[in-house]
């Protein structure tokens, strides 16, 4: 590192650049113009253009690679591409990075307009994709953090939280699971009744919660539905519920399930192998997926994976083999879909076809620890759905709870009259804001982890940010050295504090805190105006005022 003294407060500017960002979240609009501010101090000049999805579209993962009239690659900002985009993303628990940072799925390829080409990567990549075992999984997902922690095609910014509050005799409430619309309510207990009621700010547009038709239905949908195997509380791994046991064959490439004797619909019929058969069946027709929307990455998932029906087998009434085009180390999830009753099905399709817009009551019936029994445990002017516990339900030693009460699209000043008279056990994060909540000892509050997290994204290309080859020593360990002083210029602390309201965490890898196998051990870019500047200047680009003579 050069010995000459790097001024505190000011820098030649080196070189321009542009960060475009959605104009959609207002949010994101209140932190980003800190980059424009800050970044001239290290001798970067930033013009920050704010433009629509479509735009941004046509930069980045739609550019026309290759097309006549275009570059082979995605450019710069000037020549039609992009310098920086900001950008948030989500994952799913479980993390495959795969069309994102794979140099097989470079644009026009796949999605990875980061445009990321790295041989270690995609080794490690290709070895975490086929390791069965979770704790060498785990080594590998860590392995492929730290590379992209180190090569920055993504500069973490921070991680988004919530905030729930709830009366202190609740307990037993994975809030994480119950954020991302899939909680085992079969654990939850309240010391003070036999109920839970939560509310939330969103719409209940249906009774028919199979059809899912958006966040709270989804929510409820997935109390009454449940799969072969479900998220476990505080691990968040999968665990087998309506699944029994099973065995993976030598190829990795066949899954036998035995199924729960103690799985029961909430009519009383068993969940048998038939079941599972028929809706897997049900759900990769295409009359299915063209009706159901919220089924229709369901279809696309399993067409993916399945080569058609046949691939799911009925051994016996309690055995059911999956067979994967390939083995799939993720293949939990896929075991994880709605299991449904064949002999209501079949009944409801041969009266209605594939038209599931109706209130039947087979389609209230799950092997869910809880069920929708009546017309009248619904009320859409009230904006109140009361789920009762599915008394056949034998899968944990009891249901603590006698039902679930949701009380929907509340507005703020009948939010507080409910919270007053301790109507509400459970209140999700948009009501946060209100003032009866601020210091008040009858409410409990938790911080919840979410699978977002914001980042820039790094044009890998760009000649000075990417390749280097712009730069004054011309070489891709100088623009490693502009992103990281890049990195080091973003105060992640101030964002959380003054943006977020402190619901944050500072961003690390582009992966969120929530993913299995999230290194915690890795630790965020500090906010260090003094190295960014003698990283600058280790990229070439001297900020030098005078010389310390030795």
């Amino acid at each position: 590192m050069s010995s000459s003294l790097i001024s505190a407060d000011t820098a030649p500017i080196f070189f321009d650049i542009t960060i475009i960002s959605p104009n959609t979240c207002p949010a994101r609009n209140q932190w980003e113009p800190l980059l424009d501010q800050i970044l001239p101090q290290i001798g970067i000049n930033v013009t920050h253009v704010y433009i629509n999805w479509g735009f941004i579209s046509e930069r980045t993962w739609n550019y026309p690679v290759g097309e006549e009239g275009y570059e082979d690659h995605i450019p710069s900002y000037e020549k039609g591409g992009y310098d920086i985009l900001t950008i948030g993303w989500g994952w799913d628990f479980d993390w495959d990075p795969t069309g994102l940072f794979d140099s097989a799925s470079i644009v026009p390829n796949g999605d990875n307009f980061y445009q990321y080409n790295s041989s270690e990567f995609d080794n490690t990549l290709e070895e975490y994709l086929s390791e069965f075992e979770l704790s060498k999984r785990i080594e590998k997902a860590k392995e492929l953090q730290s590379i992209l922690y180190n090569d920055l095609p993504s500069i973490a910014v921070f991680y988004p939280r919530e905030k729930s509050f709830y009366l202190h005799g609740v307990s037993n409430v994975d809030f994480e699971l119950l954020e991302q619309g899939i909680p085992r309510t079969e654990y939850w207990k309240n010391s003070e009744k036999n109920n839970i009621t939560y509310m939330t700010y969103y719409d209940f547009y249906s009774p028919n919660l199979f059809l899912k038709d958006n966040y709270i239905e989804e929510i409820m949908g997935n109390i009454i539905f449940y799969g072969l195997f479900e998220r476990a509380q505080n691990t968040h791994l999968y665990e087998p519920v309506i699944a029994q046991n099973y065995s993976i064959s030598e190829d990795k490439r066949i899954i036998t399930v035995d199924i729960n004797h103690g799985a029961y619909f909430s009519n009383g019929d068993p969940v048998t192998a038939y079941d599972v058969d028929f809706s897997y069946e049900l759900f990769m027709t295409p009359g299915v997926r063209d009706y159901l929307y919220s089924y229709y990455n369901t279809y696309d998932l399993l067409t993916t994976y399945f080569e058609n029906n046949d691939s799911i087998r009925v051994i016996d009434e309690d055995t059911v083999q999956f067979e994967f085009k390939e083995p799939y180390i993720f293949w939990p999830y896929l075991l994880s879909m709605d299991i449904v009753n064949k002999k209501l099905f079949e009944e409801y399709i041969e009266d209605n076809g594939y038209n599931f817009d109706t209130n039947n009551q087979t389609l209230f019936i799950g092997a869910g620890p809880f069920t929708l029994n009546e017309t009248t445990d619904y009320n859409l002017e009230n904006q109140t759905v009361t789920l009762h516990k599915n008394e056949y339900w034998k899968l944990t030693e009891k249901i603590n709870l006698d039902s679930i009460i949701f009380q929907c699209k509340i507005y703020s000043n009948d939010a507080t009259d409910k919270i007053e008279n301790k109507e509400i056990d459970i209140i999700d994060d948009l009501y946060r804001y209100l003032d009866i909540l601020v210091n008040n000892t009858e409410w409990e509050s938790t911080e919840i982890r979410t699978t977002g997290y914001t980042e820039l994204t790094i044009n890998m290309r760009h000649p000075i940010l990417g390749t280097g080859e712009l730069t004054p020593l011309g070489t891709a360990e100088a623009a490693n050295n502009i992103r990281r002083a890049i990195s080091h210029s973003i105060n992640r602390e101030q964002i959380i504090e003054e943006v977020l309201e402190g619901l944050g965490k500072p961003g690390v890898v582009p992966l969120s805190e929530l993913c299995i196998g999230f290194d915690s051990t890795l630790t965020p870019y500090s906010y260090n105006i003094t190295l960014a500047k003698s990283l600058m200047e280790e990229a070439g680009y001297s900020l030098s005022i005078s010389l310390k003579k030795l």
